[in-house]
């Protein structure tokens, strides 16, 4: 039987740490102010009522000293302190009696109300009952390291398929604040013909949006991370204060990570805090990295796009026409012929001149290579990007009516193809209108794009793993909004091609379902995405 604590007595507690700086901090700093009986491990150390693991490194085995101790028969639960334990070692906390985990960065009150807890319950609770309560939280704990790997993917995709830079840089800096819970962030970027460091764009605290600028700052840190390619994490100290930045700029912890394009650093992306005691720590670091990867692929895309826009074309391009236009023109020039035949002097010299040069002009538009299209064959082709901004205007009152902004976005340029104007209107009405319903706040942004599919897969937008689209040229139209999500009934709609159609009622207007059937009747597909900050339907038609 587990003996009882004398409830006059200090608790005693065993400090095991891999550095040993840490060992002497939480000593010294935390548990002994507290009350506690702390000491760190050794030959002569007292039997303890509980152990306080801190775990920094997760390289070889970061529980060698939790299970020297149990070797020696140390039978103390034990309280394990660390920013990140993989999956794999899970087993080996319960088999190592560990009850209970915090998650670095941890307030000092937690850590000691946690080893009261520890104490007490090892006489008035089971050990089978400790396990049951902390495996439930270090399953939670797996759970939202899994939400982040998940958001974060997600937030990859959308960055990679932006094509302009402003774009990139809003989206980037708001995703770094938001994976990270961070008060402000910021991304700097090196100028072209100086390679001098500018902030780009940033997101303050309060302020639901990056603002996009090119200012020039004194930024020490930056320059540091920007010159070795390493990241940096800094803290408030009880020393040094705050941390200083620069000049009138003090944050209570920072991190910092190079951008790379083309294994070369041609940027730093940093988050702060300026109010918030929380640091920063090495997972914070890791998302960062991963978010500064998709950065890297999205400024290269971003640069090969700018740089084919660039480049003249050479290829001879067709121009589709009316039969009417064609005949038009042939009947102007034979109209001007026999009156250019008459002498100059007949007509004044400018006159003859300037019905010289119609002619030529005239004869030049002959020239070029067209196709003759009947007037029900013009009906049938959709100028998509102009579609889109023509819906947009129509609802842009309504949403501003709601204090939400309607932003149009276009990305790859998609020409001219056969499809049904009519429908696709319908759709778009219907999608942008649910919107605007269930947003409450932020904005809708309406994206055209267009892509390519071979083998099934796109050289451009990213689609859904389980999503089967037939080879050849798409265009896309996303709609997404700051909603808190679509309904389940929503979901399914687009999810179960037996529901109902008319399942997904968004308000006036089709279903979700009647809008599902619409798009696959003609040959197109559907998708959505969704993360806790934003929701986006996107469907896609073929154009070749």
């Amino acid at each position: 039987m587990i003996e009882t604590n004398d409830p006059q007595s200090p608790i005693r507690v065993i400090v095991i740490a891999d550095v040993e700086s840490n060992a002497r901090s939480l000593i010294d700093r935390v548990l002994k102010p507290a009350g506690f009986q702390a000491w760190g491990v050794g030959s002569e150390t007292p039997p303890a009522d509980v152990l306080v693991v801190d775990v920094t490194q997760l390289r070889g085995d970061p529980l060698a000293g939790l299970r020297n101790e149990r070797n020696r028969g140390e039978e103390a639960p034990a309280l394990v302190l660390a920013a990140h334990i993989p999956h794999s070692r899970l087993r080996d906390l319960f088999r190592l009696g560990v009850h209970d985990f915090l998650l670095k960065p941890y307030r000092q009150n937690d850590l000691c109300q946690a080893v009261r807890e520890l104490s007490e319950t090892r006489s008035l609770e089971t050990n089978t009952k400790i396990l049951a309560r902390r495996l439930e939280g270090m399953r939670e704990q797996v759970r939202r390291r899994s939400e982040e790997i998940r958001l974060l993917s997600e937030i990859g995709r959308v960055v990679v398929s932006l094509g302009d830079l402003d774009s990139i840089l809003r989206r980037v800096v708001e995703a770094a604040a938001f994976v990270t819970d961070a008060e402000e962030a910021s991304i700097y970027l090196a100028e072209e013909d100086t390679n001098e460091l500018a902030l780009r764009a940033s997101k303050h605290a309060g302020e639901r949006h990056a603002t996009l600028q090119r200012l020039r700052v004194e930024d020490t840190l930056v320059g540091e991370v920007f010159t070795t390619g390493q990241p940096v994490l800094r803290q408030h100290s009880f020393e040094a204060g705050p941390v200083k930045v620069q000049t009138g700029f003090l944050v209570q912890s920072l991190a910092k990570v190079p951008l790379r394009l083309k294994n070369n650093v041609v940027g730093v992306l940093g988050v702060y805090h300026r109010m918030n005691p929380t640091a920063f720590n090495e997972h914070h670091l890791t998302l960062l990295t991963a978010l500064a990867h998709w950065t890297g692929v999205a400024l290269e895309q971003a640069s090969l796009l700018k740089q084919t826009e660039a480049t003249p074309h050479t290829d001879v391009s067709v121009t589709a026409a009316p039969p009417s236009l064609i005949d038009g023109l042939e009947e102007a020039i034979e109209t001007l012929s026999p009156l250019l035949n008459t002498a100059p002097n007949e007509m004044g010299e400018a006159q003859f001149k300037k019905l010289q040069a119609l002619h030529e002009n005239l004869q030049m538009l002959r020239s070029l290579p067209v196709a003759t299209l009947t007037t029900e064959e013009t009906h049938e082709l959709i100028d998509l990007p102009n579609l889109i901004v023509l819906v947009a205007d129509e609802y842009r009152l309504s949403a501003h009516r709601k204090g939400l902004g309607l932003i149009v976005e276009h990305g790859l340029p998609i020409p001219l193809f056969r499809c049904d104007s009519g429908r696709t209107r319908k759709i778009l009405e219907t999608l942008i209108a649910a919107a605007i319903r269930r947003t409450k706040r932020g904005h809708i942004v309406l994206e055209t794009n267009r892509f390519k599919v071979e083998g099934g897969v796109s050289d451009g937008l990213p689609l859904p793993v389980n999503l089967q689209v037939n080879d050849g040229v798409w265009a896309a139209i996303r709609v997404s909004d700051s909603s808190a999500g679509l309904s389940s009934d929503t979901v399914r709609a687009l999810t179960d091609i037996n529901t109902d159609p008319s399942v997904g009622q968004m308000g006036p207007g089709l279903s979700m379902g009647e809008i599902r059937m619409i798009v696959e009747s003609m040959d197109g597909v559907l998708w959505y995405e969704q993360t806790p900050a934003s929701s986006t339907i996107t469907f896609a038609l073929p154009i070749t």
